[in-house]
């Protein structure tokens, strides 16, 4: 399932009305699946909570954003590297779904020109703690998630 997100989500039109429905009724399909698994204590190893939260980074709520940060945070305990991206990345989202800043800088927003900006943030969080977490520096951010998903 992890898989399938990360294929589905490369190289899309965000701007197709038609694809991001399509994507966001798979991404309910996966996260379904993936709750029944976590309760079902299916998860083992490090890369199963790293892969479970970010299936719950893609849901559409504060309580699935909340979930996604827990996942990643025991996958990055359990010593997945790849985690720890996705703690401060599920901790941002999470944060901003109740209106209040981002701490690490990972999460962006259309601005009212219709171009790609960093999303409001703490500013008292340093480039120090941002690499902790293996985030870029916020004056690399942009342009990394612009290069990421191919955006002009």
């Amino acid at each position: 399932m992890y898989d399938d997100d990360v294929k589905e989500k490369t190289e899309v039109d965000w701007d197709d009305k038609e694809v991001v429905a399509k994507i966001d009724e798979n991404d309910k399909k996966r996260k379904k699946r993936v709750g029944e698994i976590v309760a079902e204590g299916g998860l083992r190893v490090a890369a199963d909570y790293h892969h479970a939260a970010l299936i719950f980074q893609h849901g559409s709520t504060t309580v699935d954003y909340k979930k996604a940060n827990e996942l990643a945070e025991r996958g990055m305990e359990l010593g997945d590297e790849r985690s720890k991206w996705l703690y401060a990345a599920t901790l941002d989202r999470w944060l901003i779904s109740q209106g209040k800043p981002q701490k690490y800088g990972t999460q962006f927003i259309k601005s009212e020109k219709d171009d790609w900006e960093l999303g409001p943030i703490n500013p008292t969080t340093t480039d120090k703690e941002r690499a902790c977490f293996n985030v870029p520096p916020v004056s690399e951010a942009l342009a990394k998630f612009k290069e990421k998903y191919r955006f002009n």
